[in-house]
Order: C-alpha cells, then structure tokens, then sequence
C-alpha cells in the first residue's frame, strides 16, 4: 500500500496496538457531531453522478475519510481505479466507488487506491477502531461491515454504550454480492468470501469461505483455472452486444432416447446440448441425474396401500447451452407441453398418494391400538366390579347370620 495513496502507509506489526474491544459513549454530542459530519459527507458523494469529474469525485470522497488533510494534494490523489483500465501507467490513488455508500464516522477507515465498492456498501466504523480495506480489493453490492456492536446482558445494554471493534481485509480480497462481515475479523491476502456469507471468524490467506457462518472450503492453489476454459472472450462493446448468450430452458430426457424429449433431433438443435457432454450423450453417474427418488419413502411393512402406484422412473436433466435451445423450447408444441405437465403431474400424485398411504395406515393402527386399550380397561372394570360384588354379597351373608 503505498503512503501517498487514500489509505494510511501500513504500519510495521510491533506498532500495532490492538484493542480487540473498546468501550465508548457514542451518544454524547462530540461522537454525535463527527456522524453528523460524516452523514453529510456522504450525502454529498452520493449525489454525484458516476460519470462526474474524477477529481470532483476524489475530493468528495476523501470529505468522508479524510476531512482535515491537506487539500493542496487533491489534484495528486485524483487518480481512481477505473481510469487504470485506460490508461494501466497510473496508479490508482483514490478507490472506485459508486454510489450509494453509507459510513458511520469515516475518520479511521481506509480504504486501498485501487479498491473497487460496488452500490449499496454499508461500513458501520467507530472513532476508536480502524477498519482496513487493503489494495486490489472487490466489494459485491450490498456488502455490510460492521465494526460495532453492543453488550449482550440487559443491565449493560441500559447504560447505552457502544463497543467499536476493528476489521482488517487484506489486499486483492474478492467480497461477494451482500455478504456480512462483523467486527474482530482480519481476512487475509487473495482470499474469496462467497455471495451471502456471514463472516464471523478470521479467514487465512489465499483460501476460499462461505456460508452462514462463513467456513473456509478450500485454497486457490486447489482452485482450477477458470479464464483458459473460457469458450469465448470479448473486447469491444460491438463484439460483446453480438454474442449469443442466454441460458436455455430446463427439460427433461426420454428414458428410451439420448435426446431431449420434445428437441432431439429437432432442426436448429445442435449436438451436445447437455453440461459436460459436448457430443450429446447422456451424462456420466451422477453428473446430471436427480439425486433423489420422488417415491423413495420409508413406510412401514404393514401399511396398506389402497392404489397400486408404481414409481416413475429416474430421469436425468440438463440445461440446453446457448438460445437456440431455448428457442427451440419456445418452439414446442402443445402436445410437447401437454406431456411434459402431465407427466410432472403424475409424478407428484404418485408421491401424494404414498403419503396418504402412510397417513392411513397410521390412523388405522392407532384405532386399532385405541380400541384394544379401551377393551381392556373395560374387561379390568369388569373384573373389579366382579369380585367388589362377591365380596360385599359374602360380607352380607355373614353379617345376617350373626344376628340370627
């Protein structure tokens, strides 16, 4: 990171002091002034057009996270990331971030000159925590850093304190579209947060995490090349508007042909409309068979099932590549169309009707189980009004044969 870009020159480790929480009265008028000053800030960048002057959007920016410098250098730090794709000789010194961003203080972030935010980035700082975002870095839409939190137990959360927490993102990170990131968090070199994560814990260097909460899947080194294996590649807008590119509709195989019902063989389609199978075979074992039987049901030996339905067979999908499938789609007939919802609707009957299987069968044997119970407490009710009448008869008879 270099010293004369937006973000402060990275200090040596033995410098660093890290307070991994701080306390601070976030509500008193001094933290209120510095939101209030940085609100304003930020509602001035996000009334800029994108297509405004790279210095009038530089000096805008640096009004959020650099409002006491010197603003003799704003013609030097007018350098932002998009106009290196122009011109690769600059280098990059304020990021590249379109609007809207909302910022809480803004005083202690940095941000990397040759970052790239995407719309809607929401970066909730304190005044007593940095929040680093390295060189290189690419921020999805909708992403949400969070370097403030609050205590659990009521009784502290009544004295209406806030904790700041810092956030550290290394250098050339990948950020998914609408990931969350809390604070305490260091996320190391060259790693990938997957869309929709929740990053809780630290991520090492070079690897690969996801989820809810995020987990480290693989590394890039184990990652295969994804450029090389590009079909086709563009470089002018003219060759971009012109290439077919669209995702085709979802169908289904005939079991008895290795075709899709209703477009093999058809004109327009050509071979290998399946994912991995480029001469339009069917796919390999479970490359794009479904993996689950729609019927496969644990029931009970003993159930009845009332209709015999027999379980439809297993079929494999697949996407068709390119328009011209979807077209082709497009193109089916009514009888096509008729089939295909009829034999869905077949299927999901078939399921229905297992389960109503099942359903009867419990009733069954839960009247059956009620009835023996009851019989049962009905023959013990017997049985003691039984002997209570003998015995009381008995005790009759003895009793009047001692008055006589």
């Amino acid at each position: 990171m270099s010293s004369d870009s937006t973000i402060a020159s990275t200090p040596d480790e033995s410098e660093i002091t890290h307070f991994p929480e701080v306390i601070f009265p976030a509500g008193n008028s001094d933290f209120r002034a510095a939101r209030n000053r940085c609100a304003r800030a930020c509602r001035e960048f996000n009334s800029t057009p994108d297509d405004a002057d790279p210095e009038e959007r530089s000096q805008k920016w640096l009004d959020i996270v650099r409002p006491d410098r010197d603003r003799t250098e704003d013609g030097v730090l007018a350098v932002t990331h998009d106009q290196t794709f122009a011109n690769p000789a600059l280098q990059a010194k304020t990021p590249f971030v379109k609007p809207p961003i909302f910022i809480d203080y803004g005083v202690r972030l940095q941000v990397g000159g040759s970052t790239f935010i995407n719309r809607n980035c929401m970066i909730m700082d304190t005044p007593v925590a940095d929040v680093v975002i390295g060189e290189g870095c690419n921020i999805g839409p909708n992403c949400c850093i969070i370097g403030v939190t609050h205590p659990v137990r009521l009784d502290e959360r009544l004295q209406r304190h806030s904790i700041g927490q810092p956030v550290t993102i290394g250098n050339d990170v990948w950020i998914g579209a609408n990931v969350t990131i809390l604070g305490g968090v260091t996320i190391g070199d060259g790693a990938v947060i997957g869309a929709c994560s929740l990053v809780k814990r630290d991520v090492p260097p070079m690897s690969v995490a996801y989820g809810v909460p995020a987990r480290v899947t693989c590394f890039l080194k184990d990652v295969k090349p994804t450029l090389p294996l590009a079909s086709h590649t563009t470089h002018t807008l003219a060759e971009a508007l012109g290439l077919r590119n669209r995702l085709g509709m979802m169908r289904y195989f005939d079991d008895d042909k290795g075709s899709v019902d209703g477009l093999g063989g058809g004109e327009g389609v050509g071979p290998g409309p399946l994912v991995g199978a480029g001469s339009g075979s069917l796919p390999g074992e479970g490359d794009a068979l479904l993996d689950f039987d729609l019927l496969d049901l644990d029931m009970d030996g003993d159930v009845d099932v009332d209709v015999d339905v027999s379980p439809p067979p297993r079929r494999p999908f697949s996407v068709g590549s390119g328009s011209t499938a979807a077209h082709s789609v497009l193109r089916a007939g009514v009888r096509e169309r008729v089939t295909m919802g009829s034999e869905r609707e077949r299927e999901v009957r078939a399921l229905l009707l297992r389960r109503l299987g099942q359903q009867q069968g419990r009733m069954r044997r839960w009247e059956v189980e009620t009835i023996a119970v009851m019989a049962a407490v009905m023959i013990a009710l017997l049985v003691v009004f039984f002997f209570a009448g003998v015995y009381l008869g008995a005790g009759r008879i003895s009793g009047g044969s001692g008055y006589l």
